[in-house]
C-alpha cells in the first residue's frame, strides 16, 4: 500500500521540526547542566566534582587548555555511562509530549539528542586535544574553542559548547579568548591527587 505523498512529506516536516525544537532545546538543556551541576555543589556533588575540581583544574585557559599528559585524557571526556543517562531520562518526557500533541517526538527527539551529544563531546575533544584535524581548520570550529577558552577563563561566562544560543539568551556569552600562545604547551596546575574520576561529567 503506497502511503500518499502528501501525507509523506507532512510527517518527514513533522519530524524534521521536532528534531530542530529538540535541538535548539538541547542549548538550553547543556546550559543548566554546565551551569547549576557542573559548577556548583548543588544536589549532587559528583558533577562538580569530576568538572570544577579536576576538568577546569588541568585545563585552564592558559597553554594548560591543551592536553599535555595521555594520563589526563580520561578527564576530556564525559564518563561513558553519562549519555545513555542524560539521554534516556528524556525519553519519557518526549513520549508523553509526543503523545499530548500527536507529532512524532520520540525517535526525532532522542536522535536530536544524540546527535548533540556527540557533538559536544567530539568538538569538545578537539578542542582540548588538538591534531590539525580538517574541523580545526574552520572559522566555525575556531569560534568555538575561542568561545570555550574564555569559559576556562570565567566559569560563570560561555557555558554552551557546541550551540551557544543559551549563553545569548540568558546573558552568559562573552568574547571568546583568542588561541595565541598555545603552540608551546605548559603544564599548568594538577588536579589534588584521587580527585579524578577517570572521566568528568
Amino acid at each position: 500500500m503506497l502511503i500518499p505523498l502528501a501525507s509523506l512529506a507532512a510527517a518527514v516536516g513533522a519530524s524534521v521540526s521536532a528534531f530542530a525544537a529538540v535541538f535548539v532545546y538541547s542549548s538550553l538543556f547543556e546550559w543548566t547542566l554546565h551551569r547549576y551541576l557542573m559548577h556548583r555543589p548543588f544536589l549532587l556533588r559528583y558533577p562538580y566534582r569530576t568538572h570544577t575540581l579536576t576538568h577546569h583544574r588541568l585545563f585552564r585557559a592558559d597553554s594548560s587548555y591543551v592536553l599535555s599528559r595521555e594520563e589526563d585524557m580520561h578527564d576530556v571526556r564525559f564518563a561513558i555511562w553519562n549519555a545513555p543517562l542524560l539521554i534516556g531520562l528524556h525519553a519519557p518526557l518526549l513520549w508523553l509530549l509526543g503523545r499530548a500533541t500527536g507529532w512524532p517526538v520520540l525517535i526525532p527527539g532522542l536522535l536530536a539528542m544524540g546527535v548533540y551529544y556527540a557533538l559536544y563531546e567530539s568538538l569538545h575533544w578537539c578542542m582540548h586535544v588538538p591534531k590539525d584535524r580538517r574541523i580545526e581548520r574552520t572559522a566555525v570550529f575556531r569560534w568555538l574553542s575561542a568561545h570555550h577558552r574564555a569559559h576556562h577563563r570565567r566559569h560563570d561566562t560561555n557555558l554552551n559548547v557546541v550551540l551557544p544560543l543559551a549563553d545569548l539568551l540568558f546573558g552568559t556569552l562573552r568574547p571568546g579568548t583568542p588561541a595565541a600562545g598555545l603552540a608551546q604547551v605548559e603544564t599548568g596546575k594538577r588536579a589534588p591527587p584521587g580527585s579524578s574520576d577517570r572521566g568528568q561529567t
